[in-house]
């Protein structure tokens, strides 16, 4: 199975918390949701398909999830799963993809730690002792995990991590890629605009 995990889009800054306001389900800022747009486009640009795209139930991962399915027309395709949650049960998690999705590529969309603590227990098999390092997973930022085993214990290998600026370096340069190769053909048909 291949596991993408993708953080959620910026929901702004965590000032609420230090007032002792709400800050559990905010929506993603207009920023977020025009960051995610850009990453879709680069997901769909690098032809990632996904059989099912799965979220956590807080506003802004469903947010991040609606933008990304409609960009891979598959809007029917959103499945809210709590395990997903901030506070969810990482087992409990882990069982479900063992019972629903055993050969298939997954898009899971969640939070920090969260996300990070997964790919931990993938990549280390649970076994944070003598820890060097930290994977960091910025929002907006997309993981791709070979799940190796699920029984008795999860194990993984990560095979690429891209941050936002990568993918959003990508979604331009897939689009510059295509000017260029128009600007060419241009100028071998002697620099007028036939094409």
């Amino acid at each position: 199975m291949d596991l993408y995990l993708l953080r959620h889009g910026d929901a702004g800054k965590r000032m609420a918390v230090a007032a002792g306001g709400n800050t559990g389900d905010v929506p993603l800022t207009i920023v977020g949701r025009e960051e995610i747009a850009i990453i879709a486009r680069s997901i769909k640009d690098l032809n990632l398909k996904f059989s099912a795209i799965v979220t956590s139930p807080l506003k802004r991962a469903v947010q991040t999830a609606k933008i990304i399915a409609k960009v891979l027309a598959m809007e029917k395709g959103i499945s809210i799963w709590n395990e997903l949650a901030p506070e969810g049960n990482r087992s409990k998690l882990y069982n479900r993809l063992n019972q629903d999705t055993r050969e298939s590529s997954v898009l899971m969309i969640g939070h920090e730690p969260y996300l990070s603590n997964m790919m931990y227990d993938m990549i280390f098999q649970k076994n944070r002792v003598n820890q060097l390092g930290r994977i960091n997973l910025k929002k907006a930022g997309l993981a791709k995990i070979r799940v190796i085993s699920l029984t008795p214990n999860i194990s993984g290998e990560l095979r690429w991590l891209l941050t936002p600026r990568i993918l959003k370096l990508l979604a331009k340069g897939g689009s510059k890629s295509k000017s260029s190769a128009a600007s060419k053909k241009k100028e071998r048909v002697g620099g007028t605009d036939k094409v």
